[in-house]
């Protein structure tokens, strides 16, 4: 027997090789946002999956006789040859972007509309089994005067704090703070110059942060307006007095 093991980013993977055909694998993994349960079969090997985030199983048996589902195929082009593969199927239940997939038997290489629903599978939609999504917003402070510091000067501004809610009879409540920042007269950077209408001057008039802290939003802003100005270049001195009065 030989084994050997090594190292992921994420995760560990070991083998362990007896007689050919003859194989154990195992493969660890963790920060896996998959979730659910499997056992596949196929030319090579059974391979069966375990997750539940952020951690994630695979385990390989090849050879050691196991059974493995075959089917009949005839080869015409060959004077009718019957030749009999292996029919590669999998059980598994997942769960991703909010649905359960149920395959109970189903075919991994192919899809037959005449297959029973047991081979063909079902899917569940969770936003309906869990009842229609409510969206609120809720605004907690609104018309906060703020200033803005740059180098040529400080622009003023209104900011806005609101709370965003997302909720489902039968699941739990989301909710997500924001703050946003409006300025009427903008701060000016230069335009991109891509095409002909934003050659000269344009600015940064409003911008929103996640969260309820203002100092961050305003931050975000200084910052948003260094970069393109590092990038596009600086605003003309019309600009930048028009935007300072």
């Amino acid at each position: 027997m030989h084994a050997f093991s090594f190292r992921e980013p994420h995760g560990i993977r070991a083998f362990w090789d007896f007689t050919h055909p003859n194989q154990l694998s195992l493969e660890f993994y963790w920060w896996s946002s998959s979730c659910g349960i499997s056992a596949d079969v196929s030319d090579e090997d059974w391979t069966f999956h375990l997750a539940f985030p952020p951690f994630s199983l695979f385990f390989s048996i090849a050879g050691f006789g196991l059974w493995k589902p075959q089917e009949k195929h005839i080869f015409h082009w060959d004077n009718n040859r019957e030749v009999w593969l292996t029919d590669a199927r999998a059980c598994s239940l997942r769960i991703f972007d909010w649905s359960i997939w149920i395959q109970p038997w189903s075919r991994s290489m192919e899809w037959r509309a005449s297959d029973p629903w047991w081979v063909r599978g079902v899917t569940l939609d969770l936003r309906k089994l869990l009842g229609r999504e409510q969206y609120t917003c809720e605004t907690l402070r609104d018309g906060i005067p703020v200033i803005v510091p740059m180098p040529e000067g400080v622009y003023h501004g209104t900011a806005k704090i609101e709370r965003r809610t997302w909720k489902r009879p039968l699941w739990f409540r989301q909710t997500r703070g924001s703050t946003t920042i409006d300025c009427p007269k903008g701060i000016p950077h230069a335009g991109k110059g891509e095409n002909s209408w934003d050659c000269g001057d344009d600015g940064l008039f409003g911008w929103g942060v996640e969260g309820d802290a203002v100092e961050k939003a305003i931050a975000h802003g200084v910052a948003t307006v260094l970069i393109a100005r590092r990038r596009y270049g600086q605003p003309s001195q019309e600009a930048l007095t028009e935007a300072l009065a």
